[in-house]
């Protein structure tokens, strides 16, 4: 099934030949120090509590937030990729990735999409979803930073193979988005794979055999949403959403970590997340955009309903549930004081609910162990000289909990770390002002 995907977005691509193309080119760069010496750019990824977003298991990356932040100047990443339109049918969009200091390169999208009457279309191959406020490039962002609560349950964005049917209805001056897609695994937030192991190799130094479930058939994941935008007057309008994602397989793979994990452990189940958020807009009517602004909000909440299915140290645990909670939630706004300047603040948390609840299985009784939040708070100025050239400075005020080794017995304590970061990101673009797929800002 993923390979027909994939041959048919080729041969659809093929067909662009005198089609209307708009390349597009993003180059990405930031200046980058922190309180802690340039450590707390890593520090989300060690968060402690039930993410999967660390480098525990075969994956833990930046997902979609194009590189990490270290301390220095660093050239982030180069996007670049075209949209483009073989008939008043037929569209798509081809991007790529490359994140220099990482020295990897990757095809982000590769879609096709075809119109059907009735303001209905369908879209095919490699695609960003629109989950909730899940399907904006980091170029279209109001923040260097991803948002928190993408960054940590679903591993910075899900970009995945499959298709979306869409239907776009205007209804009593409302204009409505509502859509499934059908989506394969991997996503470490959500859907995450691991393979069965012959033989592994245990932190303590123990040989074990690891089987986990064989992976489903696409689809994996399975999304279905609805979006509404109303305009009210000329200088108002506001959009609201609910997204729901179900997973049929997520399974994780955690290492020994001393005081935190006292033992290696596998897990396989399924998972859901729900979205729902809200915006408004105001349109100022002044020249260069001055007065306008706009506030958003976001909340995610998600569920991992797992099995142990190994333990390194206790194989009579085997078989027990874990029933993973945590939610979070971001709220923003941004602010035009003056012609192509622009003010941002940003407030996010993450794990107001973080909970791994243990249901009673004899002869274990229920446990329920509780994991602390994570804040942060952030402001950024965005001057953008010309269209095609964007500076901005970004500071951040965090709070996390993380692991680490306080008085040198090799064991890690949850250590509550308060930190602020410093950001000076510019970058420039070509980019004719078409989006050939309209994300939600």
């Amino acid at each position: 099934m993923k390979g027909n995907i994939a041959l048919g977005v080729l041969l659809m691509s093929g067909q662009v030949l005198a089609a209307d193309v708009e390349p597009l080119l993003y180059v990405d760069s930031v200046l980058y120090g922190d309180s802690e010496g340039g450590d707390a750019g890593s520090y989300a990824g060690q968060a402690l509590g039930v993410y999967n977003v660390h480098q525990d298991g075969a994956g833990g990356h930046e997902g979609h937030s194009h590189g990490g932040l270290e301390q220095g100047a660093h050239l982030r990443s180069i996007e670049a990729g075209l949209d483009w339109q073989a008939s008043d049918k037929l569209d798509g969009s081809i991007k790529g990735v490359i994140l220099p200091e990482a020295g990897e390169a990757e095809l982000e999208e590769a879609w096709a999409r075809y119109h059907l009457p009735a303001n209905t279309s369908v879209k095919a191959g490699k695609l960003l979803s629109a989950f909730g406020a899940n399907n904006i490039h980091p170029h279209e962002s109001d923040f260097v930073q991803q948002n928190l609560p993408v960054q940590m349950l679903l591993d910075g964005g899900l970009i995945e193979k499959g298709m979306q049917l869409e239907w776009q209805p205007e209804i009593a001056g409302t204009h409505l988005k509502t859509g499934v897609e059908l989506l394969d695994g991997g996503n470490r937030g959500i859907a995450a794979q691991e393979e069965s192991v012959t033989g592994y190799k245990t932190s303590k130094g123990k040989t074990a055999n690891i089987s986990y479930p064989e992976h489903p058939d696409f689809p994996q994941v399975s999304h279905v949403y609805l979006k509404a935008e109303k305009e009210l007057g000329e200088k108002h309008a506001i959009s609201g959403g609910v997204s729901y994602l179900q997973s049929r397989q997520h399974q994780e793979l955690h290492q020994y970590h001393p005081g935190i994990n006292e033992a290696d452990h596998g897990l396989s189940g399924e998972a859901t997340l729900w979205s729902t958020s809200a915006a408004y807009q105001h349109d100022a009517g002044k020249s260069g955009e001055v007065g306008n602004f706009k506030v958003a909000a976001e909340y995610l909440y998600q569920n991992k309903d797992l099995t142990l299915n190994f333990h390194e140290d206790k194989p009579n645990l085997i078989g027990q549930p874990r029933d993973l909670h945590v939610d979070g939630y971001s709220m923003q706004g941004t602010y035009h004081v003056a012609p192509k300047w622009q003010v941002g603040l940003r407030h996010e948390r993450v794990g107001g609910t973080h909970e791994a609840r243990r249901p009673s299985v004899a002869p274990f009784p229920t446990q329920t162990s509780y994991f602390n939040d994570m804040k942060r708070n952030t402001v950024a100025v965005t001057w953008q000289p010309a269209k095609q050239h964007q500076v901005r400075l970004e500071a951040a005020h965090n709070n996390f909990d993380v692991g680490e080794d306080t008085n040198g017995d090799g064991r890690s304590e949850a250590v509550n770390k308060t930190f602020d970061q410093f950001m000076l990101q510019y970058q420039w673009s070509l980019d004719n002002g078409h989006d050939g797929d309209h994300h939600d800002h």
